[in-house]
């Protein structure tokens, strides 16, 4: 079984451990007013230990407790995202999972349990969606009909010049995975860490896409292992890129 095998399997189990919480558990408030339930830490306690069994040794960032990274090498978990979502009996959240290497997210596994869609990637050898080869939109045009996803926070202070329509999911890393599937034409999320995107940044990479910060248009090629919010960040197929970010203005609060 290769590494990435292991972690699909492992990222599998525990999005069947989430489904047992899913719609059924009262949230509690972070100190970013975010929420988190009992299935957000039973799935993180279940993720941490089976990647400790797998590869003993390395760091694990995750979400929900509250370590630091001091290795060129980590994990970087989000057991929930969507939490709100979950918490409410919405569909669309994920479990997600990605190995940073020297700042680079090399593997990564993202799946939606309710839909039981397994999105995974390593690095220089491609992306799936349960086992067949993805890819993103090749073509040049965008079209009134065609979908750009908004992070919820995006949505409330972008402002969307773009002839095309807005889809709000209620994840950071479904803006990635689907852009990396071809769904959207490009994915616009703030006020996310790292572990939100590692994973899904591996697969929309490994699918053809790019990724770049909104307010500078700089290239997104490595990420910080810390537990600081990242810069808002535009994801796209690369001949969609700049054109995106351009037609995503931010307002003022």
């Amino acid at each position: 079984m290769t590494d990435l095998e292991a972690l699909t399997r492992l990222v599998r189990e525990a999005g069947a451990k989430a489904l047992r919480y899913y719609g059924q558990v009262t949230p509690d408030e972070k100190a970013d007013r975010s929420f988190v339930t009992a299935g957000d830490r039973a799935v993180e306690e279940f993720l941490r230990a089976g990647l400790e069994q797998h590869w003993p040794g390395i760091p694990v960032l995750g979400e929900e407790l509250e370590d630091e990274v001091h290795q060129s090498v980590a994990w970087a978990v989000d057991p929930i995202d969507g939490t709100a979502n979950f918490v409410a009996g919405v569909p669309i959240w994920a479990v997600c999972v990605g190995l940073i290497t020297d700042g680079i997210p090399s593997m990564g596994c993202v799946y939606y349990p309710c839909f039981e869609e397994m999105y995974a990637a390593e690095r220089h050898r491609g992306a799936w969606l349960n086992g067949q080869p993805i890819q993103v939109r090749k073509d040049g045009e965008i079209r009134r009909d065609d979908l750009l996803g908004l992070s919820t926070l995006a949505v409330k202070r972008m402002k969307v010049t773009l002839r095309c329509k807005v889809r709000s999911l209620g994840t950071a890393v479904s803006c990635y995975t689907f852009v990396a599937k071809g769904a959207l034409i490009g994915g616009v999320v703030t006020d996310n860490r790292v572990w939100d995107i590692a994973a899904g940044l591996c697969i929309a990479w490994e699918a053809g896409a790019q990724a770049c910060y909104l307010r500078t248009g700089e290239l997104i090629e490595r990420l910080p292992l810390t537990r600081n919010a990242l810069p808002p960040q535009v994801v796209a197929p690369p001949q969609f890129l700049e054109f995106v970010r351009r037609g995503i203005l931010e307002e003022s609060p």
